[in-house]
């Protein structure tokens, strides 16, 4: 089954997606951002777009929010926003899923700063950086969610 990945903002919010085994991310278009309830239903219409009976393992499985808190693991202001997003998100999918989709925080320290270093490094114009550093970002916080939840191989 798949994941998804939330880049939240007050502005836009970047979103990531794997493929059905888990194993990579790929951005998906950027959406409006807001408060944590305007967040939380839009990845809830997101998540629900997923849904097929007939093929579940393109259902997501875990949506995995970025969790922005400071270098020194202090909560910083959009911390807040985003441990709430996460909580109507959970209320949200519980009421219109009959299974369970697993909502978690991901630490997403520098995730912005590498999505624009890695967009630098392509050449990117400043005005195209603009327009996919959230979704750079998503992808980021769920390939790093991705290889740490990966299983060992003997």
């Amino acid at each position: 089954m798949r994941v998804l990945a939330v880049d939240i903002g007050t502005v836009r919010m970047g979103l990531a997606v794997s493929d059905a085994l888990a194993m990579t991310a790929q951005p998906l278009e950027t959406r409006a951002g807001g408060s944590p309830r305007v967040m939380a239903r839009s990845v809830l219409d997101l998540v629900l777009s997923y849904e097929d009976a007939e093929r579940p393992a393109a259902s997501i499985a875990t949506v995995v929010i970025g969790h922005p808190v400071y270098l020194d693991g202090r909560a910083s202001a959009m911390s807040e926003a985003a441990r709430e997003c996460a909580r109507l998100l959970r209320a949200y999918l519980r009421q219109q899923l009959e299974r369970r989709v697993d909502v978690v925080l991901q630490d997403e320290r520098l995730t912005s700063v590498a999505a624009e270093k890695a967009m630098l490094a392509t050449g990117a114009s400043r005005r195209r950086r603009k327009q996919k550093r959230d979704q750079v970002a998503a992808q980021l916080i769920l390939q790093t969610y991705l290889d740490a939840h990966r299983p060992s191989t003997p």
